[in-house]
């Protein structure tokens, strides 16, 4: 039997544990929740703004043009949950954003699935992703370069098939890309995250199984990055048309 000072002893040592893994799960909660779209109904449910804790599309370009984000049910290679779709289009732009219960402004990590079928040829890019937030009150979150913190997108690699991801970064110019993953599959699931530090102007993206931990800058726009984090956008544009599915979206913020 154990004595009074080891009965102490492991009662602090528990006190201490139960402690750390509260703070732990405190700063780390999920700023996204319902992310593998699951209590979506329909997708009218998706594209409405509630004004809370839920997806929605946020660029309000054109009724065709929301119409183009969809709730899917289908069995997409085998995926067969609920997950979200955006159809391109080359005339129209459509964005799924979702605001972060909290704005972070030190260090976020977002994880999602997504599946390409489809990046239009003309001009070679979309299936977007954005870390960022709103500032100009005009087109939502995420639809100007002012509001993003984290640009990744999609291209037609040059082998028929292939996809290559690439990221937008840094003060260079708007046509200049670097390549994160080459040689991707069309029709094929990837799991990526990313890892921003919002001080500091950078992140890292990881794509399960195929790159670890690519460093990249945040994108900036005459000299500034965006010091706040407080959405996540997928959006496929007029200039920039794919069609792509989107599952299993988290966001965590430290």
């Amino acid at each position: 039997m154990p004595n009074r000072q080891t009965t102490a002893l492991l009662t602090i040592l528990l006190i201490i544990s139960c402690t750390t893994l509260c703070a732990v799960t405190v700063l780390a909660d999920e700023l996204v929740p319902g992310g593998d779209f699951e209590n979506v109904k329909n997708g009218d449910d998706l594209r409405k703004d509630s004004k809370g804790l839920d997806w929605y599309e946020s660029r309000k370009d054109t009724e065709d043009g929301r119409n183009l984000l969809k709730l899917s049910t289908k069995n997409i290679h085998g995926n067969a949950t609920k997950k979200a779709m955006i159809k391109g289009h080359p005339e129209l732009n459509t964005y799924l954003s979702f605001r972060l219960a909290e704005p972070q402004e030190i260090t976020v990590t977002a994880r999602y699935d997504i599946l390409v079928k489809e990046i239009l040829p003309d001009d070679n890019r979309s299936a977007f992703m954005f870390l960022g937030r709103i500032k100009d009150k005009k087109g939502g979150p995420n639809s100007t370069g002012k509001e993003r913190f984290v640009i990744l997108g999609f291209e037609n690699a040059e082998t028929p098939g292939k996809l290559n991801l690439f990221a937008r970064e840094g003060k260079e110019t708007w046509s200049a890309r670097t390549l994160v993953a080459e040689g991707l599959d069309v029709d094929t699931w990837y799991t990526i995250t990313v890892d921003a530090n919002i001080p500091e102007g950078y992140y890292t993206v990881t794509v399960d199984g195929v790159v670890e931990e690519f460093e990249l800058e945040s994108f900036m726009t005459k000299g500034k990055t965006p010091d706040k984090i407080s959405h996540i956008s997928f959006a496929s544009w007029n200039d920039g048309a794919g069609t792509f599915y989107v599952d299993n979206v988290s966001v965590v913020g430290f």
